[in-house]
């Protein structure tokens, strides 16, 4: 099988047959073979170790990066939940150690 069959059989085993998608990912996974998928649910197939070409890249989306201002403000809002944090371990051992 070439690489395009195999993308096509994981495009329609993803939509209709997810049992056996996972399935034959795994084998396809054991045998060398690299798999991308697009959030539209395409698949794209390639050997392991070879990088995907330019227009391959848009296929790769496990993690988007975000913006710098959704990262501070991400780094800001947790900054806050630490603090939030601290002072409610603090609150409960004070009234620990006051009832002992």
């Amino acid at each position: 099988m070439n690489l395009d069959s195999l993308a096509e059989e994981l495009d329609r085993l993803y939509e209709f047959e997810i049992r056996e998608y996972i399935a034959r990912c795994d084998e396809l996974k054991r045998s060398g073979l690299k798999i991308y998928r697009n959030e539209a649910g395409k698949h794209k197939v390639a050997l392991a170790g070879q990088r995907p070409r330019k227009e391959e890249v848009q296929y790769v989306t496990d993690k988007k990066k975000d913006n710098f201002f959704v990262r501070a403000k991400n780094y800001i809002v947790n900054g806050f939940k630490n603090i939030k944090n601290m002072f409610k371990a603090a609150k409960f051992i004070y009234k620990n150690s006051k009832k002992n």
